[in-house]
């Protein structure tokens, strides 16, 4: 099924559910950088999303992207490819935190590859979105809005939303006024009316906060 097939589908379901989500998508698509659809990746990619990930948290977007990109040319050099575990391992840990990441994350990264091979990963397209996370979050430095975010933008998975992410919450907040942080049924019921579409309601979200598409 074509991204333009699923946005049209999503945009009639969201107006006979929830008109005001309607014109959020709307919006999002109608811009000079629109939003859309993630693509899955395929399963030899699935590390270097996870490692990317890693890199990612707690600090910026530049930041992190500058140090991912170190750290991929001294893994994977000019052989070119993913990023793979095995290839992880052949670099000493004082190399890894040369390209700029810190200890911990070190260690997450290459105990992640020492494990990795034990997961399900091959299976991924098989399994629920509850079991993906299950399988994802027996790895260092995964708790579920890292698996939720894998979800959505490494399998492509059309129904997924993350309530752990705070500028998704914001963005419900600003655009559903009457929403307060402690109002968990009313949101959990919104949300809930956007299924089978969440992941595509949840890009809209983001697109408003940001002023721009989200690319992982």
């Amino acid at each position: 099924m074509s991204s333009l097939t699923t946005t049209r589908q999503a945009l009639e379901h969201f107006k006979a559910v929830d008109k005001r989500m309607a014109g959020i998508l709307e919006a999002s698509l109608q811009s000079r950088a629109p939003i859309t659809l993630p693509v899955p990746k395929p399963p030899a990619e699935y590390f270097e999303s996870v490692v990317r990930s890693i890199v990612s948290q707690q600090i910026s977007v530049k930041a992190a992207e500058a140090v991912f990109r170190r750290v991929r040319a001294r893994v994977v050099g000019d052989q070119g490819g993913a990023l793979s575990p095995a290839a992880v391992l052949t670099v000493p840990e004082d190399e890894l935190r040369a390209c700029g990441l810190s200890g911990q994350k070190t260690r997450y990264i290459r105990r992640n590859a020492e494990i990795w091979p034990a997961l399900e990963t091959s299976h991924f397209s098989a399994l629920s979105d509850e079991e993906v996370i299950t399988e994802l979050t027996k790895l260092y430095g995964v708790g579920r809005w890292t698996a939720e975010m894998f979800l959505m933008f490494t399998l492509a998975r059309p129904d997924v939303f993350s309530f752990g992410d705070l500028g998704l919450m914001q963005s419900i907040y600003q655009h559903y006024k009457e929403l307060r942080p402690h109002h968990t049924r009313k949101v959990a019921a919104l949300v809930a009316a956007w299924s089978p579409y969440r992941t595509l309601a949840a890009l809209a979200l983001w697109w408003h906060k940001d002023g721009g598409p989200v690319v992982l």
